[in-house]
């Protein structure tokens, strides 16, 4: 046997088309390979190049028995324009062949993507096309369009599969919903199989709007004086919010990848209208969206994919777009248009910008993951290339090993062997229904750095400088060689700062951290800042526990900082009872404590600063302070609307009070660990949570905001306060801590 693959018999594949990477010892220089799929039961044999030995073929699996593939090299053969074989002599001449079996497991439990394509209300539901193409009989309306997109759906699962598989992540990729279809249009036969297979559904979407309106230059992104240049995105997610495919009741967010067709090259003006590349969405909607401008250079069928990388066919911005200027040619304009489409899914499925990659634009390389040569290239100005006699190109498109790692933990590429949690906004399941959901919390820590917390679970923490990531320290799960997540970490500043110049040599000082875990994501904006408290950040008191003058960190602020700053000090351990007052929003909380142990509620920070120790005895504050306290207690007799000190012996407030609360008492010997918090722009609700596991409801908006937590962030730390913000209710809260 003289071929060798990339797969073995009986690799389980989890996308529906699978990347066969091979080659063959007999210096074949050119010729054809044939994969026959269990003797044409389900798919019609595929015919790939082989050049320099070297082949790469993109063949279709079905799932529910074993996919036996009888594959047969031939040296007398070319690819011809229509995507079939064409063999010298008329008969193939077989001279070597070889057989695999593939087992496909499809994963219809995980959460897929929609393909959608929305068309104006008096759309033609045409897109643009080159001449050359009209003359060849490509017809440009919505049936072409819908072929079009069904092809680039598996592209893109294959694609990520093999660059799943090649970092040692398994056989997986995300899933498509699909249609059962029975005819043989897409494999270039007008035929119907006896037996049905799976092809990706294109959700049709028709807008209110009209063509006109769609096209306005204030809706194109490339457009730098519209005034809308985002508003494609949002009236997409309107649309499919609005659709039957959505479901309003499923608590988790629904995944699309969208296609205006009704883009167009606006010559006049250098626009393409009707177009934005974007992508991310809203806890409703993950969304991505792309135009139509490049879609005349996608396959329309699986034969026609050899061809559409081949085709070097120049073309003409009188009858169609460059977009970014590098689309001089079909096969280029191929790999711009889908490559970029794939980049925009790649955000919809939580990737940010990446140093290199489908996140950056690697993507113009896209063509080699499928071919083994390529023609000339307008943007390079190669007259041509061929794959390297080892089966390697000089330069290939990667997902980002940060995106990989990113769909590890995505639950739209999840296998049945894995036994690691997922991003838990990323299951079918409602995201309420996980009791860790709240993100990572984050406290300043004596020595220049910071210490990380997550129920959860934290996968991945990387370092950021400007927009891009340069160092990560992944958590990978124990199947994959990792320690699996963890749930603590310590973040030090120049430790963090050496490493990240180690591969940016001239990195700024003040870098950025994001902390990945299951639960979502923690971003620090400047990590120098964060982990170098100011004056600002840090209350300096005895906090009435009799240790003289201590340091109390302030925790991160969950919420807004609106208005003046107010501190409230208590010892947590000392507490008994806590009383929320909310309505729509908290409006306050209220420590009652046993045996002292508790002050300044309600005190400006100013105030708070000035009681500080002298040999540990409270320090006397300025005599305009007691006026002031002693100006707050009486209005707060008064007016219950008004934070104020507390009015009963062995209470402390946070907030104001109101004729609406909720008591929580704690049992002989339990203490209060944590505080879950929602919020948002303002703080929604808290639960009180106990050493005994024991919890409050979620008291004020359960509903409002996303889910945080407050907690001492070690052993060796101490609560000893709060600071908030206070407005019509409170707008913004955390804790103050000291070390013992």
């Amino acid at each position: 046997m003289a071929i060798h693959l990339n797969y073995k018999d009986n690799e389980i594949v989890s996308s529906p088309t699978v990347i066969v990477s091979g080659t063959t010892t007999l210096r074949t220089q050119r010729g054809v390979i044939c994969f026959t799929n269990n003797d044409s039961k389900v798919f019609p044999p595929q015919h790939f190049e082989v050049n320099n030995s070297q082949f790469k073929a993109l063949v279709h699996v079905s799932p529910g028995e074993p996919n036996h593939f009888r594959i047969e090299l031939m040296d007398n053969g070319i690819i011809s324009e229509d995507g079939f074989p064409s063999y010298s002599n008329a008969q193939p001449h077989v001279i070597d062949s070889v057989n695999l079996v593939l087992i496909y497991n499809p994963l219809p439990q995980n959460k897929p993507v929609y393909m959608c394509l929305i068309r104006a209300r008096d759309s033609p539901c045409a897109y643009d096309v080159p001449s050359y193409r009209l003359s060849r009989g490509e017809y440009p309306n919505l049936e072409t369009a819908i072929k079009k997109l069904k092809v680039a759906g598996r592209l893109m699962q294959a694609y990520t599969q093999d660059e799943m598989r090649s970092v040692g992540f398994s056989n997986r990729s995300f899933q498509f919903v699909e249609e059962t279809v029975s005819d043989q249009y897409l494999f270039g036969h007008k035929v119907r199989s006896p037996t049905p297979h799976q092809e990706v559904k294109i959700h049709v979407l028709t807008s209110p709007k009209t063509v006109a309106e769609l096209r306005s230059p204030d809706l194109a992104q490339q457009n730098p004086h519209a005034k809308d240049s985002g508003g494609l995105f949002n009236h997409a997610i309107d649309l499919i919010k609005g659709s039957d495919i959505y479901d309003k009741n499923s608590g988790t967010a629904i995944q699309c990848a969208v296609m205006y067709i009704d883009s167009t090259y606006d010559k006049r003006n250098n626009l393409i209208l009707t177009h934005a590349a974007l992508g991310g969405g809203t806890g409703e909607v993950k969304l991505a969206i792309f135009g139509s401008h490049g879609l005349h250079a996608y396959p329309r069928s699986f034969p026609m994919v050899t061809p559409s990388f081949l085709d070097s066919t120049k073309l003409s911005t009188k009858e169609v777009a460059n977009d970014a200027n590098e689309c001089g040619t079909s096969w280029e304009c191929l790999n711009v248009c889908l490559g970029a489409f794939m980049h925009e899914i790649g955000h919809l499925l939580g990737c940010p910008h990446q140093v290199d990659g489908v996140m950056l634009r690697d993507y113009v390389w896209w063509n080699r993951s499928f071919m083994t040569r390529e023609l000339e290239c307008l943007r390079t100005r190669s007259p041509g290339v061929v794959i390297g006699a080892n089966g390697q190109w000089p330069k290939v498109c990667h997902w980002n090993r940060l995106d990989l790692i990113r769909f590890l933990y995505h639950d739209s590429f999840s296998l049945p062997i894995d036994n690691f949690p997922k991003v838990q906004s990323t299951t079918r399941k409602p995201d309420s229904s996980y009791p860790d959901s709240a993100v990572p919390s984050s406290y300043p820590s004596p020595g220049n750095g910071a210490i990380i917390l997550s129920d959860a679970g934290i996968f991945m923490v990387e370092i950021v400088d400007g927009d891009l990531t340069r160092y990560h320290e992944p958590y990978l799960p124990y199947t994959y060689g990792g320690p699996g997540l963890i749930h603590q970490c310590l973040l030090n500043y120049q430790e963090y700062l050496t490493k990240l110049r180690s591969s940016k040599r001239d990195a700024g000082e003040n870098y950025k951290v994001r902390v990945m875990s299951v639960a979502g994501d923690l971003f620090i904006d400047d990590f120098k800042k964060h982990c170098s408290p100011s004056e600002q950040d840090i209350v300096k008191s005895d906090f009435a526990l009799g240790r003289g003058e201590l340091i109390g960190y302030k925790s991160e602020l969950l919420g807004s900082a609106k208005g003046e700053m107010r501190i409230a000090t208590f010892d947590l351990t000392l507490v008994y009872k806590v009383r929320v007052y909310s309505g729509g929003a908290l409006d306050g909380v209220r420590f009652y404590y046993r045996g002292g142990g508790g002050g300044g509620g309600g005190a400006t920070a100013a105030a708070a600063a000035a009681r500080t120790t002298n040999g540990g005895r409270p320090a006397v504050p300025p005599r305009n302070y007691l006026k002031k306290v002693f100006q707050r207690h009486n209005e707060h007799r008064g007016n219950l609307g008004q934070a104020s000190e507390a009015v009963a012996e062995g209470s402390t407030l946070v907030g104001k009070e109101t004729g609406s609360y909720s008591d929580f008492e704690l049992q002989p010997g339990e203490e209060i660990v944590r505080f879950n918090i929602r919020n948002g722009a303002w703080v929604d609700g808290i639960q009180v949570v106990t050493n005994r596991n024991r919890s409050s409801p979620m008291l004020g908006n359960a509903n409002g905001g996303h889910l945080s937590s407050l907690v001492k962030p070690s052993k060796d730390a101490q609560i000893v306060g709060m600071y908030f913000y206070l407005g019509s209710w409170l707008d913004g809260l955390g804790l103050i801590y000291t070390y013992r």
